[in-house]
């Protein structure tokens, strides 16, 4: 199958479109960095906000997202046009990306906790729709631009360095943006620092989807638009693969989506190394970028699920180490152990992104349509809301807890007879190092058994692939020899009458 076109502007080096196409996750991955890390504590500790609230506002912008990720699947399918059907989203992106960015930190003025947290929460839900229009298309596209299995987990290991680098920039410098236009303490004097690191990275991400427009392609033989009505998303979860998938990708994500919520609770108030943190969390991201191309290599050569084996058994062991931590423990102790959440970190990710893009040709193969922007939107539609119900369970706890950081923060600064440690001693204390250890713990070995379970290896899809131009070409499988028609059935979970459509 030849996915590649007669004309597009950055040809001449395979590299280079590896290179702009990976260029969409430094907003993917920067973006989503900065959100984890800085949204929930800006709105608590510089808008003074409740942090129920802010779990709410994250919750309600998040179903918003998911719900926007699911239509914008279906609209990507459907969009027929000179500049492709991904494609043109990401020029259509580029202002909104800017504009919807910088929101999440500066509300104008506006005076009143209840307008704020209405303001707040719109702001997440056109962030979210912006991420949508242009996220759900890339995530599409890379089974258009090439249909061999070692390629895309190539293009998906450099789409990964670039997210984790992107990634350990945004671990770094937006900080350093807020203090140095703001204020060194944390409070509403940041509130300036935080705009113009919302500007600067705002034009940023918005500025990258001009690359990765030059540097992609897509298939020119697509098939005429067809209405998807709503009871017919569903059908994705009929696709025995990507059940087994989602069940990889959902735990593994949620685990990282819940570590990172809890990392500087655990970071400042369990061990008391707040000062250390931009060093401990640099250390994982930096792990993290160094070793995807090892779990690249690994993936091509023994399998893209082959990585999660390794990663998540060495993060799980180092999350335990977490319980038995506690003031004063050696910092380069927490960067060692950064370190080894890095290793099943880069693998999730390297893994998880590279297996979705086969799901569309697994998928293909059964029904004998291509649903690409179904399938990428109805995964981040299932991603985002489970992890808006697992940040929102996360806040209610903490208060159930009886923890209230904004009340820490002000003892810590103005009472001149607490002592942090001793703090750190307390029920409250030992329920965050527990939630911080125990539930991704739970997640990942949730996890690693339906990465067992999975089904997809290189010698697998390369059938599947014969079998659907064997479909194309003469309408049935019957050419394939018997080991490749094994291979089909085991791939897909079907039974061979039941293959593209005819069950």
């Amino acid at each position: 199958m030849n996915n590649k076109p007669k004309t597009k502007l950055l040809t001449s080096n395979r590299l280079v479109n590896k290179l702009s196409y990976a260029s969409g996750d430094i907003y993917g991955g920067g973006a989503f960095l900065i959100f984890s890390l800085l949204f929930m504590n800006f709105l608590v500790l510089v808008e003074g906000l409740p942090v129920v609230a802010t779990t709410i506002i994250i919750f309600i912008g998040r179903i918003w997202d998911a719900i926007t990720d699911s239509i914008m699947g279906i609209i990507s399918d459907r969009t027929r046009s000179k500049l492709g059907r991904r494609r043109i989203y990401f020029l259509i992106g580029i202002i909104p990306v800017f504009v919807s960015f910088f929101m999440l930190f500066y509300s104008f003025g506006i005076q009143t906790q209840t307008a704020k947290i209405v303001y707040y929460a719109i702001s997440y839900m056109v962030f979210g729709t912006v991420f949508s229009i242009v996220m759900v298309p890339y995530n599409a596209i890379l089974s258009d631009m090439t249909s061999d299995y070692n390629e895309r987990t190539s293009f998906t290991t450099i789409r990964m360095l670039f997210s984790g680098g992107a990634a350990l920039i945004c671990a770094v410098i937006p900080s350093i943006i807020i203090k140095s236009f703001g204020a060194e303490e944390i409070g509403f004097e940041q509130i300036h620092g935080y705009l113009i690191m919302g500007l600067i990275f705002g034009a940023i991400f918005g500025g990258c989807w001009f690359f990765v427009f030059l540097g992609t392609w897509e298939r020119k033989e697509l098939p005429k638009p067809e209405k998807v009505p709503l009871k017919n998303w569903l059908t994705v979860f009929s696709n025995k693969a990507y059940r087994n998938f989602l069940g990889i990708f959902l735990s593994f994500q949620i685990a990282v989506d819940l570590v990172l919520a809890l990392f500087i609770f655990y970071v400042d108030i369990v061990v008391l190394q707040y000062q250390n943190y931009e060093l401990i969390v640099g250390t994982l991201l930096v792990c993290s970028v160094l070793l995807m191309v090892f779990q690249g290599k690994l993936a091509e050569k023994k399998g893209k699920a082959y990585p999660l084996y390794i990663g998540i058994p060495v993060w799980m062991i180092s999350t335990l180490v977490f319980i038995w931590l506690g003031p004063g423990v050696p910092i380069i102790t927490l960067c060692i152990l950064a370190a080894l959440i890095a290793v099943g970190s880069s693998a999730g990710n390297l893994s998880t992104w590279s297996m979705l893009a086969d799901i569309y040709d697994i998928d293909e193969i059964c029904t004998g349509k291509r649903q690409e922007g179904l399938y990428s939107g109805m995964t981040t539609f299932l991603r985002k809301f489970a992890s808006g119900v697992a940040i929102l369970l996360m806040g209610v706890g903490l208060q159930a807890m009886g923890f209230d950081h904004n009340r820490y923060t002000i003892l810590k600064e103005t009472s001149a007879e607490f002592d942090p440690a001793i703090y750190a001693q307390s029920n409250i204390v030992t329920g965050i190092k527990w939630m911080f250890v125990l539930i991704p713990f739970i997640l990942l070995l949730i996890c690693l058994l339906f990465a067992i379970k999975n089904k997809i290896t290189k010698r697998r899809f390369d059938a599947v692939l014969k079998g659907i131009d064997e479909f194309k070409t003469n309408g049935n499988i019957d050419a394939l020899t018997e080991q490749e028609t094994a291979d089909v059935l085991i791939a897909t979970g079907m039974e061979k009458a039941k293959l593209w459509g005819r069950g």
